[in-house]
């Protein structure tokens, strides 16, 4: 009795897109109807000298589509965005979020990550969608159309200039 052949192709276009896709993504293509959900991963880190207080503060992260260059936050609304409480010592070693991001497929190449501090803990707004950077905030911009995959490093080392 000979035994049955499997096709190579399909299982390995299926390990493919398992890997890359996120429990996420599946939920809101299938559920949601949304075309399009990706996981961008970010580092961010803090030189030590930036902040003053060792107090406990407010990390923003949001992905845009573009940033314009009129302002540092674009009106639209952000692709993804997440908020945490942090301190000065967490920020030094390093903190890695992962943002899942939403919506239309749009061109990777223009797409940056915006991280910024605050004093303060994170609110009960958990995506911090609306959240803007307020003068003083210490903040680092990078851009996230790495086609591998790997983490966006961003070092938030500009002030947002005080009005």
């Amino acid at each position: 009795m000979k035994a049955k052949e499997r096709p190579s192709q399909p299982g390995a276009k299926r390990r493919a897109v398992a890997g890359s896709a996120s429990w996420l993504a599946l939920v809101a293509a299938t559920s949601l109807g949304i075309p399009h959900a990706e996981t961008v991963r970010a580092e961010i880190k803090l030189p030590p000298e930036v902040l003053e207080s060792g107090g406990r503060y407010r990390l923003i992260v949001q992905s845009y589509d573009t940033l314009g260059r009129a302002s540092l936050i674009p009106p639209g609304r952000p692709r993804a965005s997440t908020q945490r409480t942090v301190t000065p010592a967490d920020l030094v070693d390093g903190i890695r979020i992962d943002l899942i991001e939403l919506g239309d497929e749009a061109s990777r190449s223009e797409r940056r990550v915006i991280a910024w501090v605050e004093p303060g803990e994170a609110n009960l707004e958990f995506d911090a969608r609306r959240a803007k950077p307020m003068p003083g905030s210490v903040y680092g911009v990078a851009p996230s159309g790495n086609e591998a995959r790997e983490s966006v490093e961003i070092v938030l080392d500009r002030r947002v200039r005080l009005v």
